[in-house]
């Protein structure tokens, strides 16, 4: 190998060749995709699960609204609701939305999307009118 030419473009070869080989081995493509940024929207934007308690003042189906006193009695907050709304009480038994009486706690699990509330579930913890309560434990 006397040719100096000969040995330079070897030398090209072989350094172009390693440089093609970090370049597509797997360790390089591991690091690129550690470098890419997610898109905000796609973290940021998805729903938000939430739950107010306080006593059930009523539910006009027509108009799919129920209406929720805080437990203060303060205030009224109000929900769109469908007349399929899961209810159950806190035992599991399950119950309709008409079904609920005046004066009841409950806790209304909703989500909020795009600012809309979407009530998902409402529990009952326990039933209005005290009156009831005293008859199903008499004093011993």
């Amino acid at each position: 190998m006397r040719d100096p030419g000969l040995r330079v473009r070897l030398s090209v070869a072989l350094l172009l060749g390693s440089m093609l080989l970090t370049l597509l081995s797997p360790a390089h493509a591991q690091d690129e995709r550690r470098t890419k940024v997610p898109i905000i929207g796609k973290i940021g934007g998805g729903s938000n699960r939430q739950a107010f308690s306080g006593k059930f003042q009523s539910v006009d189906l027509k108009r799919k609204l129920l209406m929720v006193d805080t437990v203060e009695g303060g205030s009224t907050e109000y929900f769109p609701v469908k007349k399929n709304v899961p209810v159950s009480t806190a035992r599991g038994e399950k119950l309709k939305v008409n079904e609920l009486k005046p004066g009841t706690t409950v806790i209304v699990y909703y989500e909020v999307r795009d600012d809309r509330r979407t009530v998902t579930e409402i529990v009952v913890l326990s039933t209005g009118g005290g009156e009831e309560a005293k008859k199903a434990n008499p004093p011993s």
